[in-house]
């Protein structure tokens, strides 16, 4: 895959404090603006699937809440998180 091939996270801004895409599983991911470069993230396939996504312009970081066991980490990609959730 090249970087051209890698899917488009859609990140919130200032006018858009909420936005939503289609994971590949299907999944609804919801991405809502906490602060410049920082992001809660939740699954309407898991109530329980609560995230705080940080970007730093180029990858991305995933803290999922404490409890929760799912998909996080650092340095990943937008392509790890379409493809994880």
């Amino acid at each position: 895959m090249t970087d051209d091939d890698q899917p488009v996270i859609p990140l919130p801004t200032a006018h858009e404090k909420e936005v939503s895409f289609l994971a590949r599983s299907g999944a609804v991911v919801t991405l809502r603006l906490i602060d410049t470069g920082r992001y809660e993230l939740k699954l309407d396939t898991r109530g329980d699937y609560t995230a705080v996504l940080l970007h730093d312009g180029t990858t991305f970081e995933l803290h999922p809440a404490p409890g929760v066991h799912a998909l996080g980490g650092t340095g990943l990609t937008a392509t790890d998180i379409y493809e994880g959730f």
